[in-house]
Formats: C-alpha cells, structure tokens, sequence
C-alpha cells in the first residue's frame, strides 16, 4: 500500500465511524476534535486493523491522534 493509499484508508475508516463523508475529514486534526469518542475510537481501531491486516491497539491510537500521523505509523510500521 503507498502512502497516498494509506492516508486514504486511514480517511475512509474516520469518514465510515464519524458517519461524514471522507472530504469532510480533516487530515491534521485529533480524532476527538474532529467529534469522536472513545466508544467511536475502539471501532476506529477494528475497523483500521481490518484494512491493515492486523491488530490495532487503541492506545497506538492515542498516540497518534490525527489521519496524518495514524497514516505514517502505519506505513512505517510495516
């Protein structure tokens, strides 16, 4: 997957839990700012190791708050 194609994923995955369309997520703002919480972020992370192939755990999540940043841990960590 390129990096172009994991932010989308990344993208996708806020757009489908935050019920919004994918334009509407903003790439550089945290996930609880853009009108998550923590019941939507746990659904986040399934849906993320879903697309990844992987287990995601939350707290990975946390540390990297925002499509960007959980863009380039995911891709560096493969």
């Amino acid at each position: 997957m390129t990096e172009d194609e994991t932010l989308r994923a990344v993208r996708d995955a806020w757009a489908e839990t935050l019920a919004v369309d994918p334009d509407d997520v903003p790439t550089d703002t945290g996930f609880f700012e853009a009108g998550g919480n923590s019941l939507l972020l746990v659904m986040l992370s399934e849906q993320l190791a879903e697309a990844v192939g992987r287990p995601l755990p939350v707290a990975d999540l946390f540390q990297h708050p925002t499509v960007r940043a959980q863009a380039e841990f995911l891709a560096e960590d493969r």
